[in-house]
């Protein structure tokens, strides 16, 4: 695209500051892929599409084509410093929220002491009941960070035993470094602050999970596999 065309087509004549325009769109019109007069950017936004598609979420860390130029991967890692930075202050805030919402809606469950026959609710039924103890209201910070976008394949849960009396307590595990998650504790039973695993004490991991998944977690184990980051 040439200058002159950039400047055309990204100049703005918005209106002016504090102006609310009378104009309405409606956003969602069905596309028309035969009809260069009603819908002439339709074959390139489909070019584009089907480029995106082909390259997935991420690009692959072997693809040389884009990495070989002397500047390549620049943009990439000034994106993704950004992103991750802005996903940190995210999860704290969440942290603090949860922990302010738990406090209101902690509903004490009588069969919580026995694993038994304690009953973890879904995200449905937090909501439908309004409230849980700390098996349900961990779900508020899990839910938030999977409803702001956080790679589902990052988020977990976990349940946590205390080391002096083997106590339970689950907290929400989100893996920005695949070997030292941060900590989520929706009712600051184990941590009041947002914190790396490597710094909590006294409290030991037995079971990691999600809603597609579940794993041991094992002291002494095989460090996790990388994974790609910020997907």
């Amino acid at each position: 695209m040439c200058l002159a065309a950039m400047l055309a087509g990204c100049a703005s004549t918005g209106t002016s500051a504090g102006r609310v325009s009378d104009r309405r769109f409606d956003f969602f019109t069905p596309a028309v892929p035969s009809d260069d007069d009603a819908d002439p950017w339709y074959p390139k936004v489909e070019e584009w599409q089907g480029r995106m598609q082909q390259e997935g979420t991420r690009l692959p860390a072997s693809d040389r084509s884009i990495r070989r130029a002397e500047q390549s991967g620049k943009l990439l890692e000034a994106m993704g410093a950004f992103r991750d930075e802005k996903r940190v202050d995210v999860a704290k805030q969440v942290t603090h929220w949860s922990q302010k919402v738990a406090r209101r809606y902690y509903k004490w469950d009588p069969a919580s002491e026995d694993p038994a026959f304690d009953h973890w609710p879904t995200v449905g039924q937090l909501l439908a009941n309004n409230g849980d103890d700390c098996d349900g209201l961990d779900l508020i910070a899990y839910q938030m960070l999977r409803e702001f976008g956080f790679p589902a394949d990052r988020v977990f849960r976990a349940i946590l035993t205390r080391d002096r009396d083997k106590a339970n307590h689950m907290v929400t595990l989100w893996f920005e470094d695949s070997n030292d998650p941060w900590i989520l504790d929706a009712t600051g039973a184990v941590t009041f602050e947002m914190r790396r695993f490597s710094q909590l004490e006294g409290w030991t991991p037995s079971k990691v999970f999600n809603d597609r998944a579940q794993y041991l977690a094992v002291e002494g184990g095989r460090r996790a596999p990388s994974v790609a980051r910020g997907e």
